[in-house]
């Protein structure tokens, strides 16, 4: 194995080791990786991403090899184990090279006995193999199996299940533990030259398309498309008939929807605004790459900077569960109690944001969640609590709420909602 090898794995698990912490696994990756060669900067993150997304998973075997409680190991030990195990049983790794590379990783951060402790679990585990009865089977213990072969809380996975089929909820688990793929909006849909950026239709929605090879950057720079998920896509397409300027997006960073909407409609001025002034400039990078020019403005959205729009997009923070798959740390993150805090700021921004749309304009509210509180239920609370507007009869889906099921899809999930403020008089 080659020093380069080792210096990614050595990556990786500073950033387990810093997620553990409390970081983010995105920041952390961005910090700890820097100086790799790309090769080993892809190797870096499919290992250390793939252990966090898969932490239940692994976390349920290592209990078997380990003779004492997991919650009683030093946190350097628990993130080798938890990579070493899961270059064993989700890469082709070859096992003495896992073992071996794990340790020399390791090296500097654990000591010689914590060392041996890893050998020793790594070493069971490559030569006995995943024993059969670590996880539940689907049927007698879905609960059980989803969250520890599925690597998901338990909670979260209560929940979907009194909502959703199991067949779908499984389908869901096993899409946020795959990396997704590189999709574009095409910014011209009928542009011809795609497979010379390296891309190639989608084929489950038009005006999409997918990564085949080559580099993102070659076709944002050349004014073909940006990259956005199928599920964020859906919800500009949403939004954009009928929308009027001024069209302000209210929580606009990292602003692939304000970059959409841009090319989707020819509403002016099209303001993008943020709470933070970082945030916003990778709105600003992403319009200026792809051709856009909207107006950056800094503004909390629930003391709104600006009056009077015809179109407010409020792509309200929420728990994210829709795109768990991008976030390979967020299913650790949310708790129910967060979640809480949650609506309570969406709705806050929600009604702030009703307070800027003219007579007649339109509020489209907007989650990348899965859970109901966080979408119709509160657009139903909006709703009953603001007479002045309804559900937009007028719209794509004719009064409808955009509901975006990664599982129907094969995409991220999404929830939109397209709310029309009565004219007056």
């Amino acid at each position: 194995m080659t020093e380069e090898g080792v210096a990614a794995r050595r990556a990786a698990l500073a950033v387990l080791c810093d997620v553990q912490a409390g970081a983010y696994a995105d920041r952390a990756a961005a910090d700890r990786f820097q100086g790799l060669e790309p090769r080993d900067r892809g190797l870096a993150q499919e290992l250390a991403f793939g252990a966090i997304r898969l932490r239940a998973r692994l976390d349920a075997e290592l209990a078997r090899w380990c003779d004492r409680p997991l919650d009683r190991l030093d946190a350097e030990v628990l993130a080798a184990l938890r990579l070493g195990l899961y270059q064993l049983r989700e890469t082709r790794v070859p096992p003495h090279a896992a073992v071996n590379t794990m340790l020399e990783a390791a090296r500097g951060t654990a000591g010689a006995g914590a060392r041996g402790l890893i050998n020793a679990v790594l070493r069971r585990a490559a030569r006995e193999g995943c024993p059969s009865d670590v996880f539940p089977a689907l049927d007698a213990d879905p609960v059980g199996y989803l969250s520890t072969w599925g690597s998901h809380p338990v909670w979260l996975v209560r929940r979907w299940l009194e909502r959703y089929a199991l067949a779908d909820v499984r389908r869901l688990v096993e899409l946020d533990n795959r990396p997704p793929p590189v999709t574009f909006r095409l910014l011209d849909p009928a542009a011809s030259d795609l497979a010379e950026v390296g891309l190639a239709p989608w084929p489950s929605r038009s005006g999409m398309a997918v990564l085949q090879d080559g580099r993102p950057v070659d076709a944002i720079r050349r004014g073909l498309a940006i990259v956005q998920d199928p599920a964020a896509s859906a919800v500009v397409d949403y939004v954009s008939p009928g929308a009027e300027g001024p069209l302000l997006d209210a929580c606009a960073a990292p602003g692939g929807k304000t970059v959409g909407l841009w090319f989707a409609s020819d509403a002016r001025p099209l303001i993008a605004s943020d709470i933070r002034l970082d945030r916003l400039w990778s709105v600003r990078a992403l319009a200026r790459d792809a051709g856009a020019d909207p107006v950056l403005l800094v503004m909390d959205g629930r003391r709104p900077a600006v009056r009077g729009a015809h179109t407010v997009l409020l792509d309200a923070p929420c728990s994210g569960t829709g795109v768990l798959r991008r976030r390979p740390d967020a299913r650790w993150r949310v708790r129910p109690g967060k979640m809480s805090a949650l609506v309570e700021r969406q709705g806050e921004l929600l009604d702030a944001a009703a307070d800027l749309v003219e007579p007649g304009g339109l509020l489209v509210y907007a989650t990348c969640s899965l859970e109901p509180e966080e979408n119709a239920h509160q657009v139903d609370r909006f709703l009953a609590a603001r007479p002045e507007f309804h559900r937009d009869p007028e719209g794509p889906l004719e009064g409808k709420d955009l509901h975006v099921m990664p599982w129907e899809s094969d995409s991220d999930g999404a929830y939109a909602s397209r709310l029309r403020k009565r004219r007056t008089g």
